[in-house]
């Protein structure tokens, strides 16, 4: 049960939820009270792992929807949702062609949408993607929906270099009153009405080839999904040592030190994390990967300062760490994100 008295169910990705407090702060909107209205800290959202729970997605993207004044925010915040910020997104762009890609995009969609089922129909001349909510989406429809087609717009024109002209859109709702319908803006035709979320299109272009393809990083990506889903189905404690790891990552504990903090032993607490194919030294690059990026984007912090933040005594310690990430010093980072080219 969650604070509210309501059961917890793992739904969205933090990386989704930051995607819409993006798109909420291009329109002038602060990301804070957005938050704060919905019980959500910023934590919360910086943690590469955890699922944000329904029902405080219920809230949050209530308040994001009365802050912004927009009804088409989930359409507007799935379309800046890159590929590149998660290994499914990666495993899909670096597929050999479109339709290894959208297998790929089914097989680990989950570490997404937690709630949402995605399943391919191929048939002679057209194949469907549907994307069918595995359990009542409530007012929070209409929005996820929209998030989804435009994630999904956004991801087939990475894939093949093109607006998809041939894609047609089924909704799983009517159609709204008025002349505005705004997933017209990215998708030429849509059928309202219909059972789930649909995407169809023409089965031949599923040999298309897409144009990030790259073998190895499609292999690496593949391995960071089956990683992530390890971790997943047996991760309760793997997300106990996270948190006690976040919580003190300033300190940069060592592995006895967080053992200790957890009442175990380091050797017990090294085999647990090998039982799911992590070590402790993954779990702390992979929060210092996660959070320097979000500190250069989201605060004006000094190098030193953020450096100090995860751990690392020597900011020059820190700068090298941050190339070997990202391919890029942290200041040039910080540039490309505020620009919003990353």
């Amino acid at each position: 049960m969650n604070n509210h008295g309501e059961p917890a169910i793992p739904f969205a990705h933090p990386v989704y939820v930051r995607r819409i407090l993006d798109c909420l702060n291009s329109r002038g909107v602060r990301p804070t009270d957005v938050l704060q209205g919905a019980g959500l800290a910023w934590q919360e959202v910086c943690d590469g792992q955890r699922m944000v729970d329904f029902a405080v997605f219920r809230r949050f993207v209530a308040q994001a929807i009365q802050a912004s004044g927009e009804p088409a925010l989930g359409l507007m915040a799935g379309s800046m949702l890159q590929p590149y910020h998660s290994p499914v997104g990666i495993a899909a762009v670096t597929s050999e062609t479109l339709g290894q890609s959208l297998q790929s995009v089914c097989r680990h969609a989950g570490l997404i949408f937690g709630s949402v089922d995605f399943q391919l129909e191929e048939g002679p001349r057209w194949t469907i993607l549907k994307a069918k909510a595995q359990r009542p989406m409530c007012e929070t429809q209409v929005f996820v929906t929209q998030s989804i087609v435009g994630a999904h717009c956004r991801l087939f024109e990475t894939i093949l270099g093109r607006p998809v002209d041939e894609l047609v859109v089924g909704l799983p709702y009517a159609r709204p009153a008025g002349n505005d319908v705004p997933c017209l803006r990215y998708v030429r035709r849509v059928e309202f009405d219909q059972p789930c979320l649909s995407f169809q299109l023409p089965s031949e272009l599923l040999a298309a080839r897409c144009m990030g393809a790259d073998a190895v990083a499609f292999a690496e990506a593949a391995r960071a999904c089956r990683k992530l889903e390890s971790e997943r189905h047996q991760g309760e404690f793997v997300q106990q040592v996270r948190d006690a790891l976040l919580a003190r990552l300033n300190a940069n504990p060592d592995l006895a030190e967080l053992a200790a903090a957890l009442d175990t032993t380091p050797r017990a607490l090294a085999r647990r994390l090998a039982d799911v194919g992590v070590t402790y030294s993954d779990l702390k690059d992979e929060l210092r990967k996660t959070h320097a990026a979000w500190y250069l984007q989201h605060t004006e912090l000094s190098m030193e300062a953020i450096a100090s933040q995860l751990g690392y005594p020597d900011p020059t310690n820190f700068s090298r760490k941050f190339k070997c990430w990202y391919r890029l010093p942290p200041s040039k980072m910080r540039q490309a994100l505020r620009r919003g080219h990353h």
